[in-house]
């Protein structure tokens, strides 16, 4: 089975972060990420989620080709609700973006304090890392991917009785991966930081938001330069 250039970091990450045998996928969509790591033997058990009928389908779809319909079960719901009565070790959510990721985890925020959690989010990424940082998850991996022409980030956090320090630059630009600063983060940000001066062009000093871009224009600046 071949995944996307996304979902095989994503899997990658979770071979490398694995914490238990049992994986519940959240907007798991097509259920590939389940299906390949029961395939591949990193989990014994999956439940592949999604709240929308189609989707599901596809999930089970996918779950009778591979013929895995012991290991991965779809459920369908919203959020986290599949799940409240099954035993789980991690939960992956991906695809989706920060703010609809922070809803679905401050819906049980109970379950932060069990489990481990690979995200992946499409946009708000600040949003999202501010929001483990309130609820004291430290971020202990992050990677950073491109499949095709889009950039995507991915981390694995769960709850710390440590004293994290997290600020405004981490919650952007991810405490792990500001570290590194490879190739692919420098891209990424390269391409952020034209995108804010063309919208600079069009505000005046007046405006709310010109300061607001150019905040993020410096921030981006001092972070590769």
């Amino acid at each position: 089975m071949k995944l996307s250039q996304r979902l095989q970091a994503i899997a990658d990450i979770i071979i490398q972060q694995q914490k238990g045998h049992i994986l519940a996928d959240i907007g798991s969509d097509h259920a590939y990420l389940p299906v390949y790591l029961v395939l591949n033997n990193i989990i014994d058990k999956a439940y592949a989620c999604d709240i929308a009928s189609g989707p599901l389908n596809a999930a089970i779809e996918t779950i009778d080709t591979y013929h895995v319909e012991r290991k991965v079960k779809p459920l369908q719901g919203s959020g986290l609700n599949p799940i409240i009565d099954k035993n789980v070790d991690m939960i992956s959510i991906c695809g989706m973006g920060g703010k609809l990721t922070v809803e679905i985890l401050d819906e049980f925020p109970e379950y932060l304090n069990h489990h481990r959690f690979i995200l992946q989010v499409n946009v708000g990424l600040e949003i999202l890392r501010e929001y483990l940082y309130k609820h004291q998850m430290k971020i202990i991996a992050e990677d950073i991917v491109k499949d095709a022409s889009h950039i995507y980030e991915i981390i694995v956090c769960e709850k710390t009785d440590e004293l994290l320090t997290y600020n405004e630059q981490d919650f952007y630009f991810g405490p792990i991966l500001r570290q590194n600063k490879n190739d692919l983060f420098k891209e990424k940000w390269l391409r952020q930081l034209k995108i804010y001066q063309n919208i600079l062009t069009s505000l005046t000093p007046s405006q709310p938001r010109y300061q607001e871009v150019t905040h993020m224009i410096a921030m981006i600046e001092e972070e590769i330069y």
